[in-house]
């Protein structure tokens, strides 16, 4: 509940990080270290120097400082090191804004170790942290924010976005108890908050994306607008630690939110497959080097690396593509050919290499250790090869049933599974209605982003100026492309049976207009394998020669078994298990990033479904630039996105690798063993 008059009022000063969008992004690190930090160090000085109750506090999260201090000279450290002792700039508990989910939890947590490595260099203790921009966050970070005793956490949304459906301050809590409160900033990076019961209140001059801290005069501006509208409030540069200790006594009467926010921009990370599944691989070695203390003897090593794999999932992923291309008219494939050509496109891809090489900072992080070369060898694991076909022998009818140590299966034409059987216990997990391994190629119209901008956009009249080219994709009607499904055919089918169990060989192809006028790949390809050890099948799909489209699209793996309990499904994200039926209004209820993947659960049987490469899956069905409050129908199964260029923004518009996905499906039933 809100309050007209509070008695004091704490004035964050903050500027929202972008790495990169205004500029490439080393640029704009180098922009912060050189000419933003120590701007903001001597307006704070000039304030306290002239003894005035008003004062300029410089809010960053720990990652600039932290990085600050590690790439500074003697001189420059020791003068941010004194501006750090006199309270004239400061950091929150999380490194920048994130993608969260799409990181593990130990991952999560090494960014909440930047700040409390600066806590105990300076003696101080974060108790508060901030996220802007991106609309919402996995409610299993909750926990991990308590444990480094984050009480605090301000979200604020971009002013486009729609907001989740959650009161202004209220109380996180996850199901084993622990919690954290929130700030939720409708369509704002921040404004003035309020809490019932209170007399303090939490206001932002917030400046934009990387426009820096505000100069001497526009912090008294500052100063007379707030004084205007609250004269009889005394109101002072504070930081979010001072609010949450102010508000911490009153957070047993805040509403308390159980459910998943998750998040409506998370469709962005699905731009760049080989990235994403990069990240993921070295994110499971990370864990098992952690686990099995290989870096006890290059701590330093071990945190560059970690630091260095904490930028992928930063929100920002490329250059603002409204300065930056600025075209509305090249759709088509011989259009984007021609607009390619062009040095100032060759720059904004060039913004897309740019945040992968993340991954080669961090591969050079690791130089010199014992595990550099197990980390290389697994990147190139991931490059997708021609499979080898040795042994293997051609299947010349594909509709035969196959019967394997633990399956009776057979296969679709379109190289799905339209049948799966346990043979213990006769369980039928296939149908021709429910089939699992299923490729499609999605195409989308004009008439989707119309809807979509109908059904999640919000504060239309004051933002459309940019949001209408961030969010959709003007122009596109005049080029009048489709929404349409295709499913690949079977091309070409052979198996074998080895002393290790059966494999399936299947060559898939779409129709040849899918690769002419679109983005779909020439050539598809499905390694199904059935152990003898295993009740589980592993499947690899891959594809070939795929052309750079900039018309959007989306590439899906579905998998819908037979099941008769919708409440039996699971998403793991950080290392939680979460419904997908609890999430909260205006949250993301069709689309997630999960870690090891998805379950299915009932107390007789289970059958867990992990993907080690693509993040993304849509609970239900399929869903892009359709943002619904229904909640999805789970006995349609998951259908993991594969990639998808419906974003603007600073996200790839397009795509033309070869790329490779894992995913494993084992079984478990009363009759059967895993």
């Amino acid at each position: 509940m809100l309050v007209n008059s509070p008695e004091y009022i704490h004035l964050i000063f903050k500027t929202h990080l972008d790495l990169g969008f205004t500029d490439l992004a080393k640029n704009v690190a180098e922009q912060y270290f050189t000419h933003y930090i120590p701007q903001a160090l001597t307006t704070a000085k000039r304030f306290r120097a002239e003894g005035s109750a008003e004062r300029f506090i410089w809010t960053l999260g720990s990652w600039l400082i932290y990085e600050y201090l590690e790439q500074a000279s003697p001189k420059e450290r020791a003068v941010l090191e004194e501006a750090i002792v006199a309270g004239d700039i400061v950091w929150h508990g999380l490194p920048f804004t994130t993608h969260s989910e799409l990181m593990d939890s130990s991952l999560f947590v090494h960014g909440l170790s930047l700040s409390q490595s600066l806590d105990r260099r300076f003696g101080k203790k974060t108790i508060a942290a901030k996220m802007t921009d991106v609309p919402g966050h996995t409610r299993a970070m909750v926990p991990l924010l308590a444990q480094a005793g984050i009480v605090l956490l301000h979200i604020g949304v971009n002013p486009a976005s729609i907001v989740p459906d959650v009161p202004p301050v209220f109380v996180w809590r996850d199901p084993r108890g622990a919690e954290v409160i929130v700030v939720y900033q409708a369509g704002a990076y921040g404004g003035l908050t309020t809490v019932s019961g209170t007399t303090a209140a939490l206001a932002f001059a917030h400046t934009n994306d990387n426009i820096g801290p505000q100069s001497y005069e526009q912090v008294q501006q500052v100063y007379r607008e707030w004084h205007t509208q609250f004269p009889d409030t005394a109101i002072q540069a504070s930081t979010l630690d001072a609010f949450a200790h102010a508000i911490f006594p009153y957070k047993d009467t805040l509403p308390v939110i159980t459910q998943e926010i998750g998040d409506t921009w998370i469709h962005g990370i699905g731009t760049d497959p080989a990235k994403v599944a990069q990240f993921r691989e070295l994110s499971r070695l990370r864990r098992q080097w952690s686990g099995n203390g290989q870096f006890k003897e290059n701590a330093k090593k071990f945190e560059r690396f970690s630091t260095a794999l904490l930028l992928i999932p930063e929100h920002t992923w490329g250059l603002d593509e409204k300065e930056h291309l600025n075209d509305y008219t090249h759709y088509q494939k011989e259009q984007l050919a021609l607009l390619r050509t062009q040095p100032h496109t060759q720059h904004f891809e060039a913004s897309w290499q740019e945040q992968r090489n993340y991954i080669q900072d961090a591969l050079q992080a690791l130089g010199g250790t014992s595990v550099a070369q197990e980390a290389h060898w697994r990147l190139a694991q991931l490059v997708p090869q021609p499979f080898d076909s040795t042994g293997f022998v051609a299947v010349e009818d594909w509709e035969q049933v196959f019967t394997t140590a633990h399956f009776t299966l057979s296969f679709a034409r379109s190289g799905s599974l339209n049948l799966l059987k346990e043979r213990t216990s006769g369980r039928v997990w296939s149908s021709q209605e429910h089939q699992l391994g299923l490729f499609h190629y999605e195409t989308f119209a004009a008439s989707d982003y119309k809807r979509y901008w109908e059904q999640y956009c919000i504060n239309k009249e004051e933002t459309s100026s940019w949001s209408l080219k961030d969010f959709t994709k003007p122009g596109l009607d005049q080029t009048a492309p489709k929404h349409l499904i295709w499913q690949p055919v079977i091309t070409n089918f052979r198996w074998k049976q080895d002393a290790e169990g059966y494999a399936f060989l299947l060559d898939l192809s779409l129709p040849a207009e899918c690769s002419s006028s679109w983005g779909g790949p020439a050539r598809l390809s499905l390694l199904i394998n059935a152990l003898h050890a295993d009740t589980q099948l592993t499947f690899t799909l891959q594809w070939f020669e795929k052309p750079a489209s900039r018309l959007p699209e989306a590439l899906w793996f579905s998998f819908s078994p037979v099941v008769s309990y919708e409440e039996g499904w699971l998403l793991e994200k950080m290392g939680q298990w979460i419904s997908p039926l609890d999430v909260i209004t205006n949250g993301n209820r069709h689309l997630h990033a999960v870690g090891r993947g998805v379950m299915y659960k009932t107390s007789e049987e289970e059958l867990l479904l992990e993907t080690q490469d693509a993040a993304l899956v849509a609970p239900g069905q399929p869903s892009l630039l359709d943002f619904t409050q229904q909640q999805p129908s789970m006995l349609q199964g998951m259908h993991f996105n594969l990639f998808n260029n419906i974003w603007g923004t600073n996200f790839p518009m397009w795509y033309e690798d070869d790329a490779r996905f894992r995913f494993t499906l084992a079984i478990q039933s009363p009759d059967s063993k895993v």
